[in-house]
């Protein structure tokens, strides 16, 4: 027999298939709370006990995917920064595969404005930015003058930024992951080490050639 937790996590993820298969069927996040019930066959009240709200919800499944896509991106097995640039495009591949189910659940997440919103920069989803740079800190890539939450959340406006814009439409996926990696490899270069300066600049100047021909 399941325990009290176990009984728990057991509806939750009721929840989260129901609201996946939600919005995968019609690229919307507009059902209700108790439309999203009935889907999972729970009572009313249970997904605003286990969760607290729908925004939260939405935050949840972006967090199992950041899981998804951290253990990927370190089956990779690149130095730090290379792993940096990897997990723009390994994320731009992930919103590829599912562009209108990526764009739904960003855009609810990024109209919000509130609470939640403000903790795109906090918790889980900081933590991987977070780890690439303590590890090329580390490792000698960058300098070790640098504070690690200050240059991830740096990394992670730039990415967000982006992501916003290719939600709210007015880039493609491609530009949206040739531009963060012209910010990234700015950002690097102004602190990488002296040996891996060039690798930085080399890659500034093939992103902008990137961005070059993108708009030609």
């Amino acid at each position: 027999m399941a325990t009290r937790e176990e009984a728990k996590q057991i509806r939750r993820e009721q929840i989260l298939a129901a609201a996946r298969d939600m919005i995968r069927e019609t690229s919307r996040t507009k059902f209700s709370m108790r439309a999203l019930a009935e889907r999972a066959g729970v009572s009313l009240v249970t997904p605003y006990n286990l969760f607290g709200s729908k925004q939260a919800i939405m935050y949840q499944l972006l967090d199992e995917d950041i899981s998804r896509f951290g253990r990927q991106l370190v089956r990779s097995k690149k130095d730090p920064l290379d792993m940096l640039f990897r997990a723009v495009t390994l994320g731009r591949k992930y919103f590829d595969d599912e562009a209108d189910y990526y764009r739904a659940v960003l855009f609810s997440v990024y109209s919000d404005g509130g609470t939640e919103y403000r903790s795109m920069f906090q918790g889980p989803r900081m933590a991987l930015w977070r780890s690439l740079v303590e590890k090329a800190v580390k490792d000698g890539y960058l300098a070790k003058e640098v504070d690690a939450n200050a240059f991830a959340n740096n990394l992670a406006s730039i990415y967000f930024a982006n992501i916003l814009e290719w939600v709210a439409g007015g880039i493609s996926l491609r530009a949206m992951e040739i531009r963060t990696h012209y910010g990234f490899a700015l950002a690097l270069h102004s602190m990488a080490k002296p040996a891996h300066r060039a690798r930085m600049r080399e890659q500034v100047m093939s992103s902008q050639s990137r961005l070059t021909r993108l708009r030609g």
